[in-house]
């Protein structure tokens, strides 16, 4: 017998295959689009006026590293449940606000994942399932470094930009629009040298031809309608805001299958690193989250700067994008002196660690093979080969200032397969927010 299995190892690991075989099924027939942009109290269950969601597993306060604190006072600061940062702080201390993943409540947020009831959030729909997946809009050109105090009051304004702007600016278009196909766009951004995680220039500029016309039509104010328009002129990073609710939408459908080893969630907070296995539901196994080897965009910034690997972004690797197809993006290998060779290797490594490929995303550098999806914990760990993430480099107290590649700690993956070992007890894996 296998510790908390009524069946031999061989038994079991055939029903391990035929487990990921239907996982792959659902990840490969998910047809996400973009149909709307709603208010986050509007849309995510249990979500409150005192809820503050944040990117990673869970984490309580006083482990949080510097970067997602701040944004957690500057959320608590924009919903105006206090006026001064002291008041914030004492509120968190003394549990008058909610804080818990975002991946917890449906919902994916970049960097430090600050996501609040006021906030907009694209609703990207899987249609063969009918779930929806969500994601915070992309922040934005206009705040990406800190510098002191500015950056929280920057913060604050942009949020409120996002709620009074673009947020209803992109509700009229894409209901005028009738819904846009995410996947298509994001396979067509593959072809154009984007991976769709750090790389999102092409992906971006097929948004802004698409969404344009009907932004003009949308019958929004000419302010509202120029400043949208220079917004998603500016910000190359925008698209992966769909990215990101779509892959939410594609990997949910896939939890909860029975001996089911593929990973589903992927998500870090600049302290821990956490994973959720299909088999396991929603229990999140953790390491320490390790630091992001890169390119600083000014000198005056290096690795003394940089937190550690944060941010929900890491959902594009669990659909088989980002680091798992650098192949199609070799341009990104300037970040971490690598080359050509090295990103086509890197995609071939990360095919050895997954369960199939998806021939709707095409990598023509690789004569046009499909991208490798579904990442098997078990192969993980037997070969010690971890995901290769392509993210941003954030500031220790807030901001972006460079981008680069991590490497998923093994340990997290070693801890759920201990987990699933011992049969559907594992599922009691740590909901908490608990050290690594």
């Amino acid at each position: 017998m296998f510790l908390g299995y009524e069946m031999e190892p061989k038994e079991l690991q055939a029903a391990v295959d035929e487990a990921n075989q239907k996982a792959l099924g659902i990840l490969l027939a998910s047809q996400p689009v973009w149909t709307d942009v709603r208010q986050a109290i509007e849309v995510l269950p249990g979500m409150t006026k005192s809820t503050i969601l944040h990117a990673g597993p869970p984490i309580a306060w006083d482990r949080m590293c510097e970067a997602q604190r701040n944004g957690v006072i500057n959320g608590i600061l924009y919903e105006r449940l206090a006026d001064a940062r002291d008041e914030a702080i004492r509120m968190v201390e003394e549990d008058k606000v909610i804080l818990a993943p975002c991946h917890d409540y449906g919902t994916v947020g970049g960097m430090a994942g600050i996501t609040t009831a006021s906030m907009p959030l694209v609703q990207v729909r899987n249609e063969r399932t009918g779930n929806d997946g969500y994601s915070q809009l992309f922040q934005g050109p206009d705040v990406q470094a800190w510098r002191s105090e500015d950056y929280s009051s920057a913060a604050v304004k942009q949020w409120c930009y996002l709620e009074q702007v673009l947020g209803p600016a992109l509700q009229g278009a894409i209901r005028l629009r009738g819904g846009l196909d995410v996947k298509s766009l994001l396979a067509k951004a593959l072809q154009m040298g984007d991976e769709c995680h750090n790389r999102n220039v092409a992906g971006s500029a097929l948004l802004m031809r698409e969404m344009t016309p009907y932004l003009l039509r949308a019958g929004i104010g000419r302010q509202m309608l120029h400043d949208s328009i220079d917004y998603l002129a500016r910000a190359e990073q925008f698209c992966l805001t769909l990215g990101m609710a779509a892959a939410k939408a594609t990997v949910e459908p896939a939890k909860g299958i029975p001996y089911c080893t593929i990973v589903t969630t992927m998500a870090r907070n600049g302290t821990d690193f956490g994973i959720k296995i299909s088999a396991l539901g929603e229990a999140w196994f953790t390491a320490s989250a390790n630091p992001v080897q890169g390119l600083y965009f000014s000198s005056e910034w290096g690795p003394q700067d940089a937190a550690l690997d944060m941010g929900d972004s890491a959902i594009m690797e669990t659909v088989g994008l980002g680091g798992m197809v650098q192949a199609s993006a070799p341009a990104l290998q300037q970040f971490v002196g690598g080359s050509f060779r090295r990103a086509l290797e890197l995609t071939r490594e990360m095919r050895g660690i997954s369960v199939g490929t998806n021939r709707d995303y095409q990598l023509p550098n690789l004569d046009f093979e499909g991208a490798p999806i579904g990442i098997d914990a078990r192969r993980v760990v037997e070969s010690g080969i971890t995901p290769i993430l392509d993210t941003a480099i954030a500031h220790k107290a807030g901001g972006v200032i460079g981008a680069g590649q991590a490497r998923a700690p093994l340990a997290c993956f070693e801890r759920a397969m201990e987990a699933f070992s011992q049969g559907p007890a594992g599922a009691t894996g740590s909901r908490k927010a608990t050290p690594a």
